[in-house]
């Protein structure tokens, strides 16, 4: 009789044994896996080998797209140039992208804010206006995902690159009610006084810098903002008397009512730029004589003053405002050599 070896205890035992002599286990009773067994041991590496194929792939792909739209991105901001031609294309190929969702909205708006900035074509400039209306306008476009940087430069373009003076000062206003902080009406000037630059409309050019630009009560943004303000006058001052911004630019000045010296020396540029802009002698005697009794009451101004006069002068072709400006040198002089003189009250 052929004898095998007990699965339980390897005693031998017969081949035909119902069970085991030694410890009497049944040959019977050995535990098979079901299917559901051996297909659950199976398929943990399997899902596994899935998953890790199915990732690699997503990860392939984004990548693939990721770098698809990184080249878009170089291709149109290689676009953006001086040649309106090539602006005028960009700014229709990025409209039609962020459309489909190839582009991100935000990339969208900084090649609109470049052609808005850097574009000789008006046309052009109205072009860009229209591309960031008809964006936001989109379904799919949400605005909340911006930062809040981001959304002020969309409020600025939008105050910018405005046709009609109505819709410009109420965007102008928007932007003031914004801009709530310090640091946000900071970069809300910076970005008005950058963008007035580069627009060839005289009267948006002196409305966007009446706003911020002027209003916030930083003499280093008003003293960059007075050669723009001046040219921009004196190009619309054929059509337009010059009265209104000479007299804003009195009262926002009279309304500063500054003690420290950075609120003083705001006040002394906005003197300035009134007796710059107005063509009525008078009130350019008015607002130098103004400059010249802050002055005289905080003596350590006087050097910082001249540095203004020097710094303007640079930035000004207009033979004009330069001898305007060398009165209001005059009036220093005479300030310095007699102290006591009547310069030192109010006029």
């Amino acid at each position: 009789m052929a004898l095998t070896k007990c699965k339980e205890c390897t005693g031998a035992i017969a081949e035909n044994a119902s069970c085991c002599p030694h410890c009497g286990d049944s040959p019977s009773r050995t535990k098979t896996k079901n299917w559901f067994e051996i297909f659950n041991s199976l398929s943990g590496p399997l899902i596994l080998s899935a998953a890790g194929t199915v990732l690699a792939y997503i990860t392939f792909v984004h990548q693939a797209e990721t770098q698809a739209t990184e080249q878009l991105q170089s291709l149109v901001e290689s676009a953006v140039s001086n040649d309106a031609v090539k602006e005028r294309t960009a700014v229709r190929l990025v409209s039609y992208l962020a459309k489909l969702n190839k582009l991100s909205p935000s990339f969208a708006l900084s090649i609109f804010g470049s052609v808005a900035r850097n574009g000789q074509d008006e046309k052009l400039r109205g072009e860009a206006y229209e591309a960031i209306e008809t964006l936001l306008q989109e379904s799919s476009f949400n605005f909340g995902r911006f930062d809040k940087y981001d959304q002020l430069e969309v409020y600025c373009l939008q105050a910018a690159l405005t046709p009609a003076q109505y819709w410009r000062q109420i965007n102008l206003h928007k932007i003031e009610q914004y801009s709530a902080d310090k640091i946000l009406k900071y970069e809300a000037a910076s970005k008005l006084l950058s963008l007035s630059q580069d627009i060839t409309n005289p009267q948006a050019s002196i409305d966007i810098l009446l706003s911020e630009p002027i209003r916030l009560n930083n003499p280093d943004i008003i003293e960059r903002a007075i050669p723009i303000l001046c040219a921009a006058v004196r190009e619309r001052s054929s059509k337009t008397s010059d009265k209104d911004v000479a007299d804003y630019l009195g009262s926002i000045a009279q309304e500063t009512g500054a003690t420290n010296r950075d609120g003083l020396r705001s006040q002394i540029r906005l003197f300035l730029a009134r007796a710059l802009v107005a063509k009525d002698r008078s009130v350019q005697e008015s607002s130098l004589k103004e400059i010249a009794r802050i002055c005289a009451v905080n003596q350590d101004l006087s050097d910082d003053t001249e540095k203004l006069f020097d710094g303007v002068a640079r930035n000004m072709t207009d033979a004009d405002l330069r001898t305007v400006l060398d009165t209001a040198r005059n009036y220093l002089t005479l300030l310095k050599e007699k102290p006591g003189s009547r310069l030192t009250q109010k006029s």
